[in-house]
């Protein structure tokens, strides 16, 4: 025997191979323990999720289908749809069909609706270029500028006398109802069109009234504040509401820029300027029916995900990480439209009260979306039924919802503002009288979320309303709502 193998014979003993046997078999003991715990929390977790939720008589509610009311003849919202259809078009009969079609491709097959765009319609599809961007940040006075350019507008005007004569078409028919489809695929009617429209028409009537034609033009800017009422007021969802409620800031706006250049229109036409500038009613600023919607279009999602993630042709690359991998036992849809339709609860019962304690209700909002996204042990507990749903649905506590509410508290306050402008220029009143006549003013002529006064500037001789949102509209483009009465 060499030395080596004596050596390594030696080392050998029996007393190591004992050491040896010991290790193994508590490591094999500890890796049962551990595979134990494992497959009982699987078990656990596997059980947890085998049942899905009944859906809530609240959930239900938002799953129903939208009923429509309104009259064909009246709709203006399929003209909208089409307005930028090709010259030859009956744009009304084309856009009954185009909406019919929509829905019923939809109510086939809501898993998987597409819009269905087709791409040789779109290129006979009309563009306008009426470009003014008016009424941009630290612009005094918009009219004015506006003014100053004629000869360039004027010519604008000429050139979409087809978008003017679309728009005057949904005025002259009065009536609004928005035929929509509760999908995240739901296409999404021109409203920049629309926007362009009524730019375009306030415009005419700013040259109207500055050629002397205070009539015409008054007439131009009670037909379109008629509109953008009934539009405010039926809007459905949350796009159409705040494109009008822009627009009827943009028509408030250049009455006030108006007043100030022309006092004729005050001497002559008091009474008719100020319902131009009348405060909103609850309907017309309320964002309830918008937030029913939203709240619709997520509840929906859903309970037609599984099934619109099986005709997916690529799943690599269409199914959201945590189906392929967890598979339908971590999702249950019944409990994420659960869940999203008992977050948007709250948000749709502060649109019903914008009278609540703005501050407080931002402040809830914050604790629920921290609720949902908590860490270390109460994520895991929270997260241990639905995951995927949990997951999948953080959208469900919308952090924009009051930000909108914000905004159309805004605009009511700016149309306080401009019928504050109003009255003191009707009534005369001198500028070191108008803390005190502020101070009495009535509650609709008050901020709208604490009934406080409007402030007055006396160096710039200003109304001034400190809002809670940032809008384009305003001087500084921030929230500070300005009123000049000269």
């Amino acid at each position: 025997m060499s030395k080596t193998l004596a050596a390594n014979t030696r080392q050998i003993r029996p007393g190591n191979h004992s050491n040896l046997k010991a290790v193994i078999r508590w490591s094999l003991r500890i890796f049962l323990i551990v595979a134990g715990i494992v497959l009982l929390l699987l078990a656990t977790f596997v059980a947890i999720n085998l049942k899905d939720e009944a859906l809530t008589p609240v959930t239900k509610a938002l799953l129903q289908d939208q009923q429509f009311h309104l009259p064909d003849a009246q709709n203006s919202f399929y003209i909208l749809v089409m307005m930028n259809a090709a010259l030859d078009t009956d744009l009304l009969k084309n856009g009954i069909d185009k909406i019919r079609t929509q829905q019923a491709l939809y109510q086939k097959d809501k898993a998987y609706y597409q819009s269905h765009p087709h791409p040789e319609a779109d290129e006979k599809l009309l563009s306008f270029n009426w470009n003014n961007n008016r009424c941009r940040q630290t612009i005094q006075n918009c009219v004015q500028m506006d003014l100053k350019k004629r000869a360039e507008l004027a010519q604008q005007i000429v050139s979409n006398q087809v978008l003017a004569e679309r728009y005057a078409l949904m005025r002259k028919m009065g009536g609004y109802e928005e035929h929509l489809i509760p999908t995240f695929n739901a296409s999404v009617p021109p409203y920049s069109s629309l926007s362009r429209a009524i730019d375009l028409l306030l415009t005419q009537a700013s040259f109207d009234i500055a050629d002397g034609k205070l009539d015409a033009g008054l007439q131009l800017l009670e037909s379109n504040n008629r509109y953008l009422r009934v539009v405010l007021k039926n809007s459905s969802s949350l796009l159409s509401k705040m494109v009008m409620q822009a627009a009827i800031r943009r028509q408030a706006r250049t009455v006030s820029e108006l007043l100030v250049l022309y006092p004729a229109l005050l001497e002559h036409h008091a009474d008719r300027v100020s319902l131009l500038v009348q405060t909103m009613t609850e309907a017309e600023r309320s964002l309830e029916q918008p937030f029913l919607y939203e709240a619709g279009v997520q509840t929906q999602f859903p309970q037609h995900l599984p099934a619109s993630l099986e005709m997916t042709p690529d799943k690599s690359e269409m199914t959201p990480w945590p189906l392929n991998v967890l598979g339908n036992f971590t999702f249950q849809p019944n409990a994420t439209s659960n869940m999203v339709a008992r977050n948007w609860t709250y948000i749709i019962d502060t649109a019903r009260n914008t009278a609540v304690d703005f501050s407080a209700s931002k402040e809830r909002l914050k604790k629920m979306r921290e609720a949902v996204n908590a860490d270390g042990i109460s994520f895991y507990l929270e997260h241990a039924y639905n995951p995927v749903g949990k997951i999948l649905m953080q959208v469900g506590i919308p952090d924009y919802a009051l930000t909108y509410i914000g905004k159309s508290l805004d605009t009511d306050a700016y149309l306080r503002l401009v019928s504050l402008q109003v009255d003191i220029l009707r009534k005369k009143i001198p500028d070191a009288d108008i803390p005190a006549y502020l101070a009495r003013a009535p509650v609709a002529l008050r901020s709208p979320y604490d009934g406080s006064a409007m402030l007055w500037d006396a160096s710039s001789a200003q109304l001034k309303f400190i809002g809670h949102e940032k809008a384009s509209s305003n001087l500084d483009a921030g929230n500070v709502n300005i009123v000049a009465l000269r």
